[in-house]
């Protein structure tokens, strides 16, 4: 049995979940709750040292990484539909797109939701456990980019940076779409999985609508990916009520804000 040790709204524990789902894999859901720091117990940090998730147990193997999980899931399942494209141009352009996720959109998308979601809770904690938040983690420079989000919310510098990332990845991404149905070509593969859960964090940010005129490829995209069975399995249903509520407190000043900076650039 393939555990994974995922969060209910991580973005990268989606990527594997949804890659799983696709491939109609079993597998048993752990959820490590990042709000509540689990990703730093010691028992999590012998799995996975960096202190993130998703983490890959198949049997006694341990796999890291969420763009390395959804490869080793697709290949070990020989017998399953593949979710990599069978022109080598197609397969460079899907690993273009994995990359590409995992840096920078990814920390911009960190960015964002610490900006947006998770910084009232934040700023609930005591001086001492915003301390020992930042202390337990081993990246410094996830680390730098919290302190400032969490300090100054969408006025943080970063998060001009990170927005003006978001526009370039989506007008890209609608670039692709005008020639192919799916990022990679006509067949959905693993960069529509790995950019899957991005989108609809936009989506939740109440983001997307920023790019409602400009990518409406990229939105027609977005309304096939929510019809895949795999959407609803492993992104709605693991929302927690906790989750929602969470993500409700964002208003329209953070589109409002972004579409400012987009402006200025």
């Amino acid at each position: 049995m393939l555990v994974l040790y995922d969060g209910t709204t991580s973005v990268c524990g989606i990527k594997a979940r949804v890659t799983l789902a696709e491939k109609g894999l079993t597998f048993e859901s752990r959820n490590v709750d990042l709000g509540k720091g689990e990703q730093f117990a010691p028992d999590y940090l012998k799995l996975n040292p960096n202190a993130v998730i998703p983490t890959l147990i198949d049997a006694d193997e341990i796999i890291v990484e969420s763009s390395v999980i959804m490869q080793y899931v697709d290949e070990i399942d020989a017998a399953g539909p593949s979710l990599q494209p069978e022109d080598p141009l197609n397969r460079a352009r899907m690993r273009l797109w994995l990359k590409r996720i995992d840096d920078p959109i990814h920390p911009a998308t960190g960015t964002l939701t610490h900006a947006t979601a998770f910084r009232p809770a934040f700023l609930k904690k005591s001086p001492e456990e915003q301390k020992a938040h930042f202390a337990a983690m081993p990246d410094p420079a996830r680390r730098a980019r919290q302190e400032a989000v969490y300090r100054d919310g969408l006025d943080a510098p970063i998060v001009a940076n990170a927005v003006r990332t978001f526009d370039k990845f989506v007008k890209d991404a609608e670039s692709a779409l005008a020639k192919n149905d799916f990022l990679a070509g006509e067949r959905y593969s693993l960069a529509d999985v790995a950019a899957t859960p991005y989108i609809n964090q936009l989506d939740a940010l109440k983001l997307l609508p920023v790019w409602a005129d400009t990518a409406p490829r990229v939105s027609d995209w977005y309304i096939r990916i929510k019809e895949r069975p795999s959407f609803k399995a492993m992104l709605t249903d693991y929302l927690t009520d906790e989750d929602i509520a969470r993500f409700a407190v964002i208003d329209d000043s953070t589109a409002a804000k972004a579409q400012e900076i987009l402006v200025e650039k």
